[in-house]
């Protein structure tokens, strides 16, 4: 007789449905609230606008996340880790987060070089950064995002692919997943890399927090950089919306590989040390391949 193991919630095929949902009541109220500021005219750069794509994000998000936790039948901290982290990891993720934002932003150029980012595009993102009371974009870009989705990918899915795959396929599905769910290519190559990096980080550290802090990190840097370029006065940094593409100069891309290297080896150093003195070390075995 064979006994079939029990899955812990979300499998592959749960995480897929979930994004699904995802995408289902995002395009429902898309499309609601397109109604509503058709009947009340309000116009893209109003306040009252940016309120309700902020509350879109937290409605979206917070309905996923809700249904998911639900059916792991597990206590909130066992899914979602918001474990503390020793200080020397936070000062190895800063420095790593420095070379990282260096190194992709040339990146982003490069892919918009090859790919050029259509207008639409370009007038979704100015119209939320340039044109919004800047609160606005720091909240539904800079701080919702890494909290919301980290719950959704680094939480909730994440904890279920890595207790019933290995790590390796759990940090792939999940980062690949992450990507997806932008739905443009535009992003979903950096969320894909950014999600194999702060998988693999919340596995080897037991906690969400860092992988929270490295999204924030991004999407605030990268709003601010965008409102004001001038605070970088580096030729090409951030600037993926420019036409023609402006690259970085050489001497920055290499200063930005190096210190993301140092920051790569400060952090793998760190996550040896986290295991060795036995703080917050994982509390689930990956299953083998």
């Amino acid at each position: 007789m064979i006994v079939m193991e029990n899955k812990v919630y979300p499998t592959i095929k749960n995480s897929i449905l979930l994004c699904l949902l995802y995408l289902g009541i995002i395009i429902g109220l898309s499309i609601i609230i397109v109604i509503i500021q058709e009947l009340f005219n309000f116009s893209d750069d109003s306040i009252i606008n940016g309120i309700i794509n902020i509350l879109e994000r937290i409605i979206v998000f917070g309905i996923v996340i809700l249904v998911g936790f639900k059916k792991t039948k597990r206590n909130f901290n066992e899914v979602f880790k918001l474990n503390k982290v020793p200080a020397f990891l936070w000062i190895a993720i800063i420095v790593f987060m420095i070379g990282f934002v260096i190194v992709t932003s040339e990146t982003d150029n490069l892919f918009n070089y090859i790919l050029p980012k259509p207008e639409t595009f370009r007038h979704t993102y100015d119209t939320l950064i340039n044109k919004q009371m800047f609160i606005i974009p720091i909240i539904s870009l800079g701080i919702i995002p890494p909290i919301t989705e980290e719950l959704f990918f680094r939480g909730l899915i994440l904890d279920g692919l890595k207790n019933n795959y290995s790590k390796r396929k759990a940090i792939i599905i999940s980062a690949l997943l992450f990507g997806i769910i932008h739905l443009n290519p535009w992003q979903a190559y950096g969320a894909f890399i950014m999600g194999l990096i702060s998988a693999w980080i919340c596995i080897e550290t037991n906690s969400i927090l860092l992988s929270i802090y490295m999204h924030f990190f991004n999407n605030t840097l990268y709003t601010i950089t965008l409102k004001y370029n001038e605070l970088i006065p580096i030729k090409g940094f951030n600037s993926n919306f420019v036409t023609p593409v402006i690259f970085q100069p050489l001497w920055f891309d290499l200063s930005g590989l190096a210190i993301l290297i140092i920051g790569t080896i400060m952090l793998i150093k760190g996550i040896k040390r986290l295991k060795q003195t036995g703080i917050q070390v994982s509390d689930t075995k990956a299953l083998p391949e």
